[in-house]
């Protein structure tokens, strides 16, 4: 990442967690923050205004498929950072479109790593 690089990032969070995240992004030179909302059905109508590069959802304990399955469907595209206080881990999430051909789904398979 060069020194001029900027991200733009949408936050979606209603607890203290994002608040502080937000507030700690919020002054690197390397983030600009574009939007916030509380949740995801109050950030989808903004996204595509926002147009970010990123997209972190920040929660503590939610259901990943009931925050990320809608953003996945509206903007598959854009990277999700998910942040779950309760666990203490970040999961990056894309989401990537497979033709319907068998031969594009063997690609994509083998192109996924072996897990141990």
């Amino acid at each position: 990442m060069s020194a001029a690089t900027v991200h733009r990032v949408f936050i979606v969070g209603d607890s203290l967690f994002a608040e502080s995240v937000t507030e700690l992004l919020g002054h690197s030179p390397a983030v600009s923050i574009v939007g916030v909302a509380a949740t995801v059905t109050a950030a989808l109508p903004q996204l595509h205004q926002c147009r970010p590069d990123l997209v972190i959802v920040l929660s503590s304990g939610a259901d990943p498929a009931e925050d990320l399955g809608p953003l996945l469907a509206q903007v598959p595209d854009l990277p999700i950072l998910r942040a779950d206080l309760s666990v203490n881990d970040l999961r990056l999430i894309r989401s990537r479109r497979v033709q319907a051909r068998v031969t594009d789904l063997l690609a994509t398979i083998r192109a996924l790593p072996i897990r141990r």
